[in-house]
C-alpha cells in the first residue's frame, strides 16, 4: 500500500520519504502522489477528489544526471511542497522549462508538465473513506471488501488463477465496486467479480496501526 502523510513542509519529512526504500507516498494537503525517481521528482495532483489518474496534472523535475537540482529547487522553497507546487503553476509550459527565472537553482533543471497516465490513481481523500471494518458485515460488498483490503485486514491472500497482488486488486474494486462481492466458505472469503471468483483470502478484522501524525519542527 502507498503511504499517506499529512503534509510534506519540513526537511525532516523529504529526507524521511527519501530515505525509504520505495521513496513514494501520498500527501494529505495540498493532494499529491511524490514519486522520488533515479534523477527525477515526479508530483501528480489530485486536488479536488480525483477518480481517474488520466485527469490529473503531472510535474516531472530534475536533470538527466543527478537529483540534486530537484533538491536545490525543494530547498529554495523553503522545504513547503504547497510552495514549492504554486511556483510551478504559474510557469509557461509552451515548451520544456529549462532555468526560469520563477525557479532559479540550477542550469541543469528541467520541469516538464502533462497528463498522469495511471487511471488507477485517486485522491487521498477517496482512499482515506475506507474506514477498517471491526467485525465481518452482513453483506460482503464491493466498499465492504476495499475497506478490508485497504486497512490491511487480511492474511492468506491467494489469486484464482495467478497470483495477485492486494494493491491491484484494491484498485479493481474501487473501480467497479457494484460488480463485486463476497462469499465466505469456511475461514476464507472469496472475492467474486461478476460472479467470477477472483481472490481469496482470511479475514482478519484487528485494527491497523495508527496512521503518521504531523511531525513538529
Amino acid at each position: 500500500m502507498i503511504r499517506v502523510l499529512p503534509a510534506l513542509d519540513c526537511r525532516d519529512h523529504w529526507i524521511d520519504l527519501c530515505r525509504r526504500e520505495h521513496p513514494y507516498c501520498f500527501v494529505e494537503t495540498p493532494e499529491t502522489l511524490v514519486d522520488f525517481q533515479t534523477s527525477y521528482l515526479q508530483l501528480t495532483l489530485l486536488d479536488g477528489g480525483v477518480l481517474d489518474g488520466r485527469e490529473a496534472i503531472k510535474y516531472s523535475l530534475g536533470s538527466r544526471l543527478s537529483l540534486e537540482p530537484a533538491w536545490a529547487l525543494i530547498r529554495a522553497c523553503h522545504w513547503k511542497l504547497a510552495t514549492l507546487l504554486d511556483g510551478l503553476e504559474q510557469l509557461d509550459f509552451s515548451g520544456n522549462v529549462r532555468d526560469n527565472s520563477l525557479l532559479g537553482v540550477h542550469t541543469d533543471l528541467t520541469v516538464r508538465k502533462f497528463f498522469a497516465k495511471d487511471s488507477h490513481i485517486r485522491s487521498p481523500s477517496r482512499l482515506g473513506l475506507l474506514d477498517p471494518l471491526i467485525a465481518a458485515p452482513a453483506i460482503w460488498s464491493g466498499n465492504a471488501l476495499a475497506r478490508l483490503l485497504a486497512n490491511d485486514q487480511f492474511r492468506e491472500l491467494r489469486g484464482e488463477k495467478a497470483e495477485t497482488d492486494a494493491t491491484a486488486l484494491l484498485l479493481q474494486i474501487l473501480e467497479q465496486p457494484s460488480e463485486w462481492l463476497g462469499l465466505e466458505r469456511g475461514s476464507r472469503l472469496y472475492l467474486l467479480c461478476r460472479r467470477q471468483p477472483r481472490a481469496s483470502l482470511v479475514p482478519d478484522y484487528r485494527l491497523p496501526e495508527p496512521r503518521l501524525k504531523r511531525v513538529s519542527r
